[in-house]
């Protein structure tokens, strides 16, 4: 059974940042705590994975210690010869005939190392990631890395949204609609759309049999006096 082959696969961001900071100084060694502080890492593992593709690749050996190629990689004018160098090294001669040229077809590079060593499709893209950035030997601003490894915002929803009031008492009361107005109708005055209100009494009088009928027409005569106003 062949030996299962292992290719490199590190961010792009992760690789940029590193290659600025060899810039400024190369370290004495590069190890776990080294990537953790510089890269911002949340574990040692993280670290881990970072240093197994800077070994592969030469940039360091198996104790950390920067090796001749970072001076060569930290060199804008040598890093696209460290590139063709690291692609020569470690990748094989049947996927560097089907990409001889700078430009990788991702998707056909990322079935290939799928097929060949039998990855899933996660690994098998950051694999590919690598391999094209190494193929392209372009060098990156750092513009242009922090606008790649920026996450893209979410478009803001213009949908309204729900007010749900927390009780009764803070429910919107909707006001009832005015009623239409017909500029022909007649205003009615004030007085007449509201009149004094009448008072309307009802007497009910018992006279006895035995009255005599002067003392009928005396009843009568009082009353007519004090209600009416009759003398």
């Amino acid at each position: 059974m062949a030996e299962k082959q292992f290719y490199p696969a590190i961010s792009e961001k992760s690789w940029w940042q590193l290659r600025s900071q060899f810039k400024k100084t190369i370290p004495s060694v590069v190890n776990v705590s080294y990537l953790k502080s510089l890269l911002s890492l949340n574990s040692d593992q993280s670290a881990r994975n970072i240093l197994a593709p800077l070994k592969q690749m030469g940039i360091i050996d198996t104790d950390g210690k920067p090796q001749p190629r970072a001076t060569d990689w930290r060199s804008d004018v040598k890093y696209p010869d460290v590139c063709s160098a690291i692609i020569s090294e470690i990748y094989p001669q049947e996927l560097l005939d089907l990409f001889p040229d700078a430009q990788v077809d991702n998707a056909t590079a990322k079935s290939w190392f799928m097929d060949t060593c039998s990855l899933g499709d996660n690994a098998a893209g950051k694999i590919t990631s690598t391999f094209s950035m190494l193929k392209s030997g372009q060098i990156k601003s750092d513009a242009d890395v922090t606008k790649a490894s920026a996450s893209p915002k979410k478009a803001k929803s213009n949908k309204p949204q729900k007010s749900i009031p927390a009780d009764n008492a803070n429910k919107p009361v909707s006001a009832s609609p005015m009623p239409a107005v017909d500029v022909n109708t007649p205003t009615i005055p004030a007085s007449a759309a509201s009149p004094t209100p009448s008072v309307h009494i009802d007497l009910q009088i018992h006279i006895s049999p035995d009255a005599s009928p002067e003392q009928i027409d005396s009843i009568f005569a009082s009353m007519a006096k004090h209600l009416y106003g009759r003398s």
